[in-house]
């Protein structure tokens, strides 16, 4: 007999059904999958812990096997286990996070789940440097529940398994409406989890940020990712990460959370802690100047964040919402004399890139500036490559912008994931064959920070 038929109702099982044995003329009984929605977040030192997610459908005591031998499904031979260390039951899910600490850096972790009726296919991760190397971390935002927009996200979703990324930084607005939805964030999900992993079961650590669709649930995001807060509240969501000792630095923040002052002297204490790191990045959702004239001004969120950013040295800054594509020359804020408060300034300035369309449908890029590097009107992620300074070159990141599908007159989402031949663990800073990379003249189709302008 099939078990929690109720719950199918609502999408959150997935069920192997009973069918009849060729030959035999008998049934044979299938065990439902009793745990699904598997992802993985960086809360913490991305370098030595992980927190693994799921929803605990059925079964009881699950718990999670794991080393850095690879033994397969065979739960027993997996030097470490971790029962779960949080429980959280909203949003229709039984959600289960295990925190795992005391891991090796730069190191492959191989995992299953195990619980009372059933046990995983076994997945892996890998775990950041500890001091500087190069890696590529994707980052984005703004995807959606329905049609088209839907299909867009999907297909974003598989160009991360192709690109094979050390991370990805979503900047916000999961779903559609206001979060509150529990199939919304259940389809999230189960997208999330069987779109982004490899056919060899890698699966990607997530960093998200807040976005404006999810801001009527207060802390949505450490329901779901088990993200960190501060001053004991939820709803605080923003915290900071870094990378490879001082290597990179990311700052992940709420344009969503009003009133702002109190987020604002934690960003300014951050900042300055990570004055000494090679590069800073910022992250939020709200563009402070939107490429779209469907979007209106940030001005609060500027001169609350923009001249820390200058003071301490911000290199990169990304955003969403706006769902088009942005990249800027370096700036720095100028409220008397910029336009639109923002002078062009390659040696001190900060790069700002977005702006969402991860799979939202996209908006016209027709408020550019004089000062915008360029911009365009598709479904896009940007793809880092992050490299410490070498005998042979300085410390630089190349940003590319991946076109992951566009819409044609009928509004249907087109892919451009078909055709790209995924990268395997031994070249994930290849250019895949088949990849839409965004190019405009004379930059090509490769930014690189620091900025040096081919066309003087």
């Amino acid at each position: 007999m099939i078990k929690n038929y109720t719950a199918l109702k609502n999408n959150l099982f997935i069920y192997v059904i009973t069918f009849l044995l060729l030959g035999s003329g008998c049934k044979k009984e299938y065990t439902p999958v009793s745990m699904d929605k598997i992802r993985l977040s960086w809360n913490y030192n991305p370098a030595t812990t992980i927190t693994i997610g799921w929803d605990q459908i059925g079964g009881e005591n699950p718990k999670v096997y794991y080393g850095t031998k690879d033994k397969g499904k065979d739960w027993k031979k997996y030097k470490y286990s971790q029962k779960p260390t949080r429980e959280v039951n909203e949003l229709n899910m039984k959600t289960r996070f295990c925190e795992l600490n005391d891991l090796l850096p730069n190191t492959a972790y191989y995992f299953v789940i195990k619980d009372s009726e059933w046990i995983t296919d076994r997945y892996w991760f890998k775990t950041a440097p500890d001091k500087p190397e190069p890696f590529t971390c994707i980052v984005g935002g703004d995807t959606k529940s329905v049609e088209p927009s839907l299909s867009a996200g999907r297909y974003s979703n598989q160009m991360v398994s192709k690109l094979r990324p050390l991370f990805v930084l979503f900047c916000g607005d999961f779903t559609s409406y206001d979060a509150t939805d529990p199939d919304h964030w259940a389809l999230w999900l189960s997208d999330w989890f069987e779109l982004t992993k490899t056919e060899d079961g890698r699966l990607f650590p997530i960093i998200p940020v807040m976005g404006n669709h999810e801001r009527k649930y207060d802390g949505i995001l450490n329901v779901v990712f088990n993200t960190p807060y501060q001053h004991d509240d939820p709803n605080n969501s923003y915290y900071s990460l870094s990378f490879g000792g001082n290597f990179v630095h990311i700052t992940a923040l709420n344009s969503e959370l009003w009133p702002i002052d109190q987020q604002t002297d934690w960003l300014e204490r951050d900042l300055k802690s990570a004055e000494n790191f090679t590069f800073k990045f910022a992250a939020y959702h709200k563009p402070f100047r939107p490429h779209t004239i469907g979007k209106r001004e940030n001005m609060a969120l500027y001169y609350k964040w923009a001249y820390l950013f200058n003071e301490y040295g911000l290199d990169i800054s990304i955003d969403a919402d706006s769902h088009m594509s942005k990249i800027t020359f370096p700036v720095v804020p100028d409220s008397i004399n910029g336009y639109e408060a923002f002078v062009r300034d390659d040696l001190n300035g900060t790069m700002y890139i977005g702006e969402g369309s991860w799979g939202a449908g996209h908006r016209d890029n027709d408020d550019d500036k004089p000062w915008t590097l360029r911009s365009g009107s598709f479904n896009q992620f940007k793809w880092l490559h992050v490299f410490p300074k070498s005998e042979n070159e300085e410390a630089h990141v190349d940003i590319r912008t991946v076109i992951t599908s566009i819409r044609d007159s009928t509004k249907t989402s087109i892919s451009h994931v078909e055709g790209v031949t995924p990268l395997s663990e031994g070249n994930v800073f290849a250019i895949p064959e088949g990849v839409n990379l965004f190019s405009t003249e004379p930059y090509g189709e490769v930014i690189t920070y620091p900025f040096v302008d081919k066309k003087k």
